[in-house]
């Protein structure tokens, strides 16, 4: 369709830096997503409009052993900032619905093809 052109929209960069710009700007992680498109058509009357065509996953961070070590889980204070915010941006969610009162169940599982697990929780 003519009128209609399709926009790729991410944080142009990879690896650490991808994370140490999430990391500063915490607002990304819910409105720039990894697989954004966003699409933009005019209407008649000269009327541009976007709309999202594919919203992708959240950006998500590995969990290190300092966040869950016995020797280091209470000491935030052995963080740096960036670390600090994976911590509290991963483990956040759990720990105040279980300060709410409510049940959080830990469901373990085995990869059988070598790749990294994923952790998530609703």
């Amino acid at each position: 369709m003519p009128n209609m052109q399709m926009i790729d929209l991410k944080i142009n960069c990879f690896g650490p830096i991808e994370d140490q710009i999430y990391a500063a700007f915490p607002v990304l992680i819910k409105n720039i997503r990894r697989g954004n498109t966003i699409i933009k058509y005019a209407e008649s009357a000269g009327i541009t409009r976007y709309t999202f065509g594919r919203k992708g996953l959240e950006k998500f961070f590995d969990m290190r052993i300092e966040h869950i070590s016995e020797e280091h889980r209470y000491n935030d204070a052995c963080l740096d900032d960036e670390t600090h915010m994976h911590k509290n941006y991963i483990l956040g969610g759990p720990l105040k619905a279980i300060l709410d009162g409510h049940k959080v169940e830990v469901i373990k599982t085995l990869k059988a093809n070598g790749e990294n697990v994923q952790v998530s929780w609703n």
